[in-house]
């Protein structure tokens, strides 16, 4: 009996240590904590600043998805944690709505062109980068292909399996990064370059910074990703990397809030200040943080001309982000990756067959870069409004066997 009620425990219990492991005491009297989505060295040095000043209190980060941190800040742990810190403007517009952040106090100057008119009640702004690609050179010249500068580049079918992008679904970056293609190309144009882009995918990364580990690693040639993690690797001195922007491209703003239910507000927003503090805003610029300050860099300053060309790029609209959000995400789940393998098949077929007849197919083209939602749909407040996710999901399926069907009879056709 006692036996049996043992091994009953047992997964109990390994639960409730998984459980706690997972969720520990997290704030102390004595230090503030950071909630962040970045790597624990992407913050580090700026700690390490904040430590050396009189009068403040050491800083812990605990390091968490989004959705992680959103879901702990629904919790009464809410309370454990003093500030969070991160790139993606959704985490912070959702915790501004379910009353999370606290209002940002008036000696504070938060009126920033990076800062969306949408977080200015909760957020700051100090510091952005840019997006582009982590390359290597010596994989993309072994193979005699150009290196790539935009997009539109990344639809090249030599290209084949040397890609390597993070997913939406998990990773905030990303998923700006594709909202910002959208906004870029048009919602019909841009789905058609990521799915042409997806054709040559090697790898679909769970995290951001798993995509420049796998370009080092040698498991690709074309990362898609933020210059500051690609910087942790470009600075190396490995001559092989580099990194390339995306030309006419928005920038990515780091934020930074102050939890509501936070007991240590004093002093989370004196750290908001240190980061503000112009000092603190040249030391972004170091090679550890590879982040660029809101404020100009002195001309005299190496990465000063590169900033002033980081200012000059046009702006995402945040409130199509918000609005759209889950539909963007939901939509790359199930056209691209659900379905990626049968989409490399049917282009790879394409491509053969157009080989083949010397000719491009725009007909067979547009099958497969139709869509189940238009680009009227995609900006229309009341469908976004009212999306409903399994409704959706049926609709879609619904749709993309017939177009699988009538790709196929359109390529029979041909013969």
């Amino acid at each position: 009996m006692n036996s049996m009620r043992t091994s009953i425990l047992k997964p109990f219990i390994v639960f409730l240590f998984i459980l706690f492991a997972t969720f520990p005491t997290l704030s102390k009297a004595s230090e503030l904590v950071i909630g962040t989505t970045f790597a624990p060295e992407a913050i580090k040095p700026l700690i390490d600043e904040w430590n050396k000043r009189p009068n403040t209190i050491p800083i812990t980060t605990l390091n968490r998805t989004s959705a992680s941190i959103n879901q702990l800040l629904s919790t009464e742990k809410a309370k454990q944690v003093d500030l969070v810190l991160s790139s993606s403007p959704m985490l912070f517009y959702n915790l501004q709505e379910k009353n999370k952040l606290a209002p940002i106090p008036k000696y504070i100057n938060n009126q920033t062109t990076f800062l969306p008119d949408i977080l200015k009640t909760s957020t700051v702004a100090f510091a952005f980068s840019g997006y582009g690609m982590l390359l290597n050179k010596t994989v993309l010249q072994d193979i005699h292909t150009p290196l790539p500068e935009s997009w539109k580049d990344l639809t090249n079918p030599a290209l084949q399996g040397l890609i390597i992008i993070s997913s939406p679904s998990r990773s905030d970056t990303n998923h700006i990064m594709l909202e910002a293609l959208l906004q870029k190309y048009g919602w019909n144009e841009g789905w058609s370059i990521i799915e042409r882009m997806m054709i040559n995918v090697g790898t679909i990364s769970s995290r951001s910074f798993g995509v420049v580990d796998k370009i080092q690693a040698h498991l690709g040639a074309i990362g898609i990703t933020i210059d500051n993690y690609a910087h942790i690797v470009t600075q190396k001195n490995n001559p092989e990397l580099i990194f390339q922007y995306f030309p006419q491209f928005p920038t990515s703003p780091t934020f930074i809030a102050v939890v509501a239910e936070s007991s240590k507000k004093e002093q989370a927003f004196k750290f908001i200040s240190f980061l503000l503090d112009t000092n603190t805003q040249l030391i972004l610029a170091e090679k550890q943080l590879s982040k660029y300050p809101i404020i100009s860099l002195p001309i005299t300053h190496p990465k000063a001309a590169l900033q002033q060309q980081l200012f000059k790029q046009p702006q995402l609209n945040y409130d199509l982000l918000i609005k759209r959000q889950q539909l963007v995400k939901l939509l790359f789940e199930q056209h691209i990756v659900h379905r990626l393998s049968l989409l490399q098949e049917y282009w790879h077929l394409l491509q053969q067959k157009e080989a083949s007849l010397n000719r491009t197919l725009p007909e067979l083209r547009n099958i497969l870069t139709s869509l189940p939602v238009s680009a009227e749909q995609s900006e229309n407040a009341q469908y976004l409004s009212e999306f409903d996710r399994s409704q959706e999901l049926l609709n879609w399926q619904h749709f993309f066997i017939a177009q699988q069907l009538s790709f196929i009879k359109a390529l029979e056709n041909l013969e």
